[in-house]
């Protein structure tokens, strides 16, 4: 399952193909290379089109068949979910905290991007070191941050969170098709238990190769 919070609280909890439907996707070339018609998720080969065209190839004859050999090794892999992977206790920053204060909080925590909690510990978005620097201004040949300005001024109002169970070969495609960076796991109460960063899925792969990152 996964939902999406804002400043209001949750407004979303479903599916990930639910998920598609109230949010739309933003394909990349990456995504596109691996699109095909052939109903399965094997990768597309570019070749002759029914025109008559004639195209490069953008996955070879030999790749193909190799990663459908590998779809059928390993069938007894463990299935890892989101809790398993995650890192917690989770670094937050409160929404009402000053730029200048969360600025110096992101380097007394040496992080790019925290989730940002309301007074009652309940997720309303997301923030990153990218999203401060659209504060900072030059002054009299200094740089310095907008005065004024707090958390909920600089971050993201919609965040996208998983479930503690879910299937963490879905997270990574939530990840890479809503060009995510981590995502905060929050359980069906709204507590926020943790957090799975691209780093997280990553370390996975190479501590445990026969885990089977293909959905």
């Amino acid at each position: 399952m996964f939902a999406i919070y804002d400043i209001e609280g949750r407004r979303f909890r479903n599916t990930l193909e639910n998920l598609r439907k109230v949010r739309a996707t933003q394909p990349t070339a990456e995504t596109l290379l691996w699109s095909n018609s052939t109903g399965d998720d094997t990768p597309a080969i570019a070749g002759d089109n029914t025109d008559g065209n004639k195209q490069e190839p953008v996955v070879s004859s030999k790749t193909v068949q190799a990663y459908r050999e590998m779809r059928h090794l390993n069938r007894r892999e463990p299935i890892y979910h989101a809790y398993q992977l995650m890192r917690h206790p989770v670094s937050t920053v409160p929404a009402e905290l000053g730029i200048m204060e969360a600025q110096r909080y992101f380097q007394e925590q040496k992080l790019r991007q925290m989730p940002v909690m309301n007074p009652q510990q309940r997720i309303v978005g997301m923030l990153s070191l990218e999203d401060l620097l659209q504060f900072i201004v030059l002054a009299d040949g200094q740089t310095q941050y907008v005065s004024g300005k707090r958390v909920t001024d600089a971050m993201a109002h919609e965040v996208i969170t998983t479930d503690p169970v879910s299937d963490i070969r879905r997270v990574a495609q939530v990840m890479q098709e809503y060009h995510l960076d981590a995502v905060p796991v929050v359980d069906e109460q709204d507590a926020l238990t943790g957090i799975v960063s691209r780093s997280d899925i990553l370390r996975a792969i190479m501590n445990d190769p026969p885990l089977t990152m293909w959905s």
